[in-house]
């Protein structure tokens, strides 16, 4: 074992100078301090410029290894969900063995989004997302927060991602700015019957597969995979007198498929033709 003494630090430091003055190096550290990072839960997680990451749930000190004559950037990997982290003087060139101790990372509160949910039945759920991040299920009527939050003074888009079978399920106040001085609270989720859309797939060949889809009224497509014969439905039902358009978007090998009554508009007071769309495959 070494002794680390007034001597071996010596040998220490002239070994360095002469790595240094051969063109060679040693390492040493960059780092800094958290703030406003508090315990809430979830983590912080810094990754600098080599893929090495550090997780973080408290304010504090950090650092990394870094070679004394290498580039540094210090960024953020992933952010905690409550607060909102940026760095200040994260990246730079090494000029020596000299520690770099004045990295920044300043966390600031974010805003939470909330609403209600009506029209839900017993057993069902509705999931949502939230700026394109799919969130908990709902699974009852009443007040909701979604779990991702928004930074502060950004944008936000709520959309119904998985609605409950039978049913509508439409967002007022979906969209808006977040403002940590007044969370909007006022997003709400009304779900109504709807009419299911569906049907049954023949012909299908063993390890073969196609893809169905439905366009939407606001233009988007619901697609399904399908693997083997039987009855689908698709995720999405439809209000009274939206149209339906059901096409097979990706025909499966060697077959082609046949979409029959694809091609309609949903009507609560007669529903059964929306869930008799019936698709045929034969060789090609």
């Amino acid at each position: 074992m070494i002794k680390f003494n007034k001597k071996t630090a010596l040998l220490a430091s002239l070994f360095a100078g002469i790595l240094a003055g051969c063109g060679g190096f040693v390492y040493t550290t960059v780092g800094g301090t958290v703030k406003g990072l508090t315990a809430t839960g979830s983590y912080l997680v810094l990754v600098n410029e080599t893929g090495y990451t550090q997780p973080l749930s408290v304010d504090g000190s950090f650092s990394f290894r870094v070679a004394s004559n290498a580039t540094y950037n210090i960024t953020v990997g992933q952010q905690p969900n409550p607060v909102n982290c940026t760095v200040s003087n994260g990246s730079g060139k090494m000029s020596g063995e000299t520690p770099v101790t004045n990295i920044a990372v300043n966390c600031v509160p974010n805003v939470s989004v909330s609403g209600t949910l009506t029209g839900l039945a017993t057993g069902q759920s509705v999931t949502l997302n939230l700026n394109d991040v799919t969130q908990t299920a709902l699974t009852a009527d009443g007040n909701f927060v979604f779990p991702t939050y928004v930074v502060n003074g950004q944008t936000y888009t709520a959309k119904v991602n998985l609605p409950p079978v039978g049913k509508v399920c439409k967002i007022q106040n979906a969209t808006g700015t977040a403002n940590i001085s007044s969370p909007p609270t006022n997003m709400a989720v009304a779900c109504t019957t709807g009419v299911p859309v569906g049907g049954t797939l023949t012909g299908l060949k063993s390890g073969n597969f196609l893809i169905l889809t439905n366009t939407l009224p606001d233009g988007t497509k619901d697609s399904r995979n399908m693997l083997a014969d039987g009855v689908y439905t698709f995720n999405f039902s439809l209000a009274d007198g939206d149209a339906y358009d059901v096409q097979v978007s990706t025909q499966p090998t060697g077959q082609k498929c046949t979409v029959t009554n694809g091609q309609a508009k949903a009507s609560i007071a007669n529903p059964a033709p929306a869930s008799a769309i019936s698709v045929s495959c034969v060789a090609a």
